[in-house]
């Protein structure tokens, strides 16, 4: 007896898996037979659907890379901290910051020297200043100002297009006795890339102390004027500044390596969410506190950052909207043409086909539309999200960061980015069919036969 039951069981599941699976067949057989024949409604449709999807898809972009775009602002900005000491001008000794080295927020230190030196075979440029010094002496004539760090490319009077580089490269890590000069002084004195530069540091904290000269090598010639604070001193002229390496400037001061000093020291974070955690965690090293500040230097990304913070809430605003504006127009088109078909509904439920079907049956014919609109949205939001990022971004910054968008090498991330756009747009597509078929699911079959009479 119960085996019997079974098998009638087993029977009846596998006719309904039959049932089912004809079904199914002739839905999309049903499906594709309408999308062929009508083709100007085929054609409506896909065009609606291409503007919303390649919408969606440039919408979904921009947002999905909202971090990335984040980040790469702050390392293009190079946003650091800086430690210096509270006196103004003041130098001191960096041998007590050495163990900055080992926190793992910080990725680089570096350290960096602002001093005054004396050319001993090439002449200062003159020029016009706000202050006149007839007391100055032989030894505080013909003087360049260095600044010694790390790469110059990092520098903010390079990142900000205040100097730029003209001849040669920058100075970089691993540079000994390497020196960047302005292209005013290397043309009065006729200097070129790999010429050499004799200088003889003059110690700020100890004027007297009288220091050997130190032969440089100019890798780089570069131009450009910054604000200058004028002291009656030749080395207040931008075209008398100099860019050297670090540890030659210190050697070039007669200091051992645990004697080594600084104006400051600028260091780099992983991201700007880990700064808060790198300053607790410097405020802790074994150094008096008192005589010595660190300051975040994010000036440059904040502002970045404002404006692509605005871009992204307008960003979302379009979507919703796009999403809102394309439920309801699919809705209206999709009501106008069901009204058209209410015999082709009539005929189906008279023969037993349920409303459910039925329904199934038109959301099948707009994902049919849809999956060639996918191929049309990928390319022209593919195009538009380019365009878009090169007017946000400006030309010059587009190449570097379009690396981490969505349409850039990153196929997987692109692909997922379209994907999740997809499924938006089968959202908007099943409310719409919902919405439009209001009319067959509330009312019975017999008011509907009776619309057709």
């Amino acid at each position: 007896m119960v085996c019997e039951q079974k098998r009638r069981e087993n029977r009846r599941l596998t006719c309904r898996g039959r049932e089912g699976k004809e079904w199914g067949a002739a839905v999309i057989k049903n499906a594709i037979a309408y999308v062929l024949r009508k083709k100007t409604r085929t054609l409506i449709v896909f065009v609606i659907l291409t503007l919303v999807l390649s919408c969606l898809y440039i919408c979904l972009s921009i947002m999905r890379t909202s971090e990335n775009l984040e980040q790469t602002l702050y390392q293009s900005s190079n946003s650091s901290l800086s430690i210096t000491k509270k006196d103004a001008d003041g130098y001191f000794e960096i041998s007590p910051f050495a163990q900055t080295d080992q926190i793992k927020e910080i990725t680089q230190s570096s350290p960096q020297y602002e001093g005054p030196a004396r050319l001993t075979n090439a002449k200062a440029v003159e020029g016009e200043q706000a202050i006149t010094r007839d007391d100055l002496t032989d030894e505080f004539k013909n003087l360049v100002s260095i600044e010694a760090g790390g790469e110059t490319d990092k520098n903010v009077l390079f990142s900000s297009g205040t100097f730029s580089l003209k001849e040669g490269r920058g100075i970089q890590r691993g540079d000994s006795d390497a020196l960047l000069v302005h292209e005013e002084f290397a043309r009065k004195n006729k200097l070129k890339v790999n010429d050499e530069i004799r200088l003889e540091y003059i110690d700020s904290r100890n004027a007297d102390r009288k220091l050997e000269e130190r032969t440089y090598k100019i890798v780089g010639i570069f131009s450009g004027k910054k604000q200058e604070r004028y002291t009656g001193l030749s080395s207040d002229l931008s075209e008398n500044m100099m860019f050297a390496d670090y540890a030659s400037s210190q050697k070039g001061l007669g200091l051992s390596e645990n004697q080594w000093i600084a104006s400051k020291i600028t260091l780099s974070c992983a991201g700007p969410e880990k700064m808060d955690e790198a300053i607790r965690k410097i405020q802790e090293l074994p150094a008096d506190w008192s005589q010595y500040r660190v300051d975040k230097n994010t000036s440059a990304f904040q502002e970045a950052i404002e404006a692509i913070g605005g871009v992204r809430h307008m960003i979302g605003m379009m979507t919703y909207a796009i999403m809102a504006g394309g439920v309801v127009v699919l809705s209206l088109i999709l009501i106008l043409w069901l009204r058209e078909r209410i015999y082709e509904i009539g005929i189906l439920l008279s023969i037993g086909v349920s409303k459910v079907k039925i329904v199934g049956q038109f959301l099948v014919e707009l994902i049919l539309i849809s999956i060639p609109t996918s191929l049309a949205a990928f390319v022209v939001g593919s195009l538009a999200v380019r365009q878009i990022a090169g007017g946000l971004l400006g030309a010059d910054q587009t190449a570097s960061l379009m690396t981490n968008l969505p349409t850039g090498a990153g196929g997987v991330s692109q692909l997922l980015v379209f994907v999740q756009s997809y499924g938006v747009l089968a959202a908007v597509i099943a409310v719409s069919v919902i919405i439009a078929s209001a009319m067959i699911l509330i009312k019975k079959p017999k008011e509907i036969l009776s619309q057709i009479s």
